[in-house]
């Protein structure tokens, strides 16, 4: 059964949308301060997630509620773990559509960075709300197309899009052909209780990327792709 949380609060300041933005003209911050408030209200943040359960896990699949997944990534990740909660969650389309509407380049870069920080906002409620819900304390995700191409790849953004079931017309997610999501600022992925977080970006080589949160770790990744 699909869950849709969409009564998540936007509660960011604006003092730190100008320490994320690092703007500091005083023309820009006016210009910004009433922009943020029109996205605050705005906003409507929303998440749709489905409690599933993993059935197979052979060398290279993973199969949960009868659809199957590659990738050694989740056959290492989920190895021990039965239920798991497929989501997507996203800043939303009604400010999503609204910030196109801007044809300033550096404004719509703000713009996109202030969706995002509604975006993150909405994951930590999703968290929270998993935590509590199912009394969870301790819980790792793991995205399609998030790291290296082989981690897991972003094509298969399809199957979990099916599985979850009504995600454009619950919360007007849709996949591009090139299985992007629309808006951008939205993430999917399977959400797992485990002891020790994994992190997609210990399994990414790419460097300097700005949203890294741990280094990557080539110990790891030889274990899982070589066996």
């Amino acid at each position: 059964m699909i869950r849709k949380l969409d009564n998540i609060p936007v509660t960011i300041t604006f003092d730190k949308v100008l320490k994320r933005l690092k703007i500091e003209d005083d023309e820009d911050i006016a210009l910004i301060s009433g922009l943020f408030e029109t996205a605050k209200e705005t906003a409507k943040p929303k998440v749709l997630y489905s409690e599933a359960y993993v059935e197979e896990i052979s060398e290279n699949n993973v199969k949960i509620n009868g659809v199957c997944f590659e990738s050694g990534v989740l056959v290492a990740t989920l190895k021990n773990v039965h239920r798991v909660f497929a989501y997507v969650c996203t800043c939303g389309t009604e400010v999503d559509d609204w910030s196109h509407n801007e044809k300033d380049y550096v404004v719509s870069l703000w713009l996109d960075m202030i969706k995002e920080m509604f975006l993150h906002e909405a994951n930590i409620f999703f968290r929270e709300h998993i935590k509590n819900s199912y009394k969870l304390e301790k819980f790792s995700s793991v995205n399609p197309g998030s790291g290296n191409e082989d981690n897991w790849h972003i094509s298969q953004q399809a199957q979990l899009f099916a599985m979850i079931g009504g995600v454009k017309n619950e919360i007007g997610v849709t996949l591009t052909e090139s299985f992007l999501m629309i808006p951008t600022k939205s993430t999917s992925g399977l959400l797992f209780p485990s002891e020790t977080e994994f992190v997609n970006c210990a399994l990414c080589g790419r460097e300097k990327c700005p949203g890294r949160r741990v280094e990557f770790d080539s110990k790891l990744y030889s274990q899982i792709f070589s066996g």
